[in-house]
């Protein structure tokens, strides 16, 4: 009897730690996505023809524009995320995190209409670029300046906003 309540017990513990284990992991992961999230509301993926260019990105930033640095800055919800791969289609750009680090982020399709390029001051590496979206204010999504640079050969209005980022980062040079 007494080997009997011995396993119940043991059955029972070792369930509610596994039960707190995986909450904590969903918290953890939960938070580790909020940024992301904050651009699915707004911009969530869509089924679209095959793209005219595909690049994969090492990694991007969701994080404020300018200088930052993870957890020594205010912006506490600062988040890279690893493997990105960007679709570009004539009216956008689709992003989708890859596989097994895509849990919690749903794919997101960028309009170029909505977006702007900006010069990012401190990102992932040096001279890279922040995609800023209407109605997803104070964050950007930075990128590395050689993605960008890939992209833009293969559309003329992402060519123009790169432009135009270069001359803002130029005159902010000088």
């Amino acid at each position: 009897m007494g080997d009997m309540l011995e396993s119940i017990y043991m059955t029972v513990v070792s369930t509610v730690s596994l039960v707190g284990m995986f909450f904590l992991l969903y918290l953890i992961m939960r938070a580790t996505t909020s940024r992301w999230r904050e651009f699915e509301a707004l911009y969530p993926a869509r089924d679209a023809a095959k793209p005219v260019f595909t690049e994969k990105a090492g990694a991007i930033r969701i994080a404020q524009p300018g200088f930052r640095f993870g957890h020594l800055s205010v912006d506490l919800k600062s988040r890279v995320y690893p493997p990105v791969t960007f679709d570009l289609y004539s009216d956008g750009l689709a992003l989708s995190v890859m596989p097994p680090f895509k849990y919690g982020c749903r794919d997101l399709f960028l309009p170029l209409a909505k977006m702007t390029v900006e010069p990012a001051p401190w990102t992932i590496g040096k001279g890279d670029y922040g995609l800023r979206m209407e109605g997803v204010e104070g964050i950007e999504i930075q990128v590395y300046s050689t993605t960008i640079a890939a992209l833009a050969e293969h559309s003329k209005v992402l060519r123009l906003m790169v432009k135009r980022a270069d001359l803002l980062r130029e005159q902010r040079d000088t």
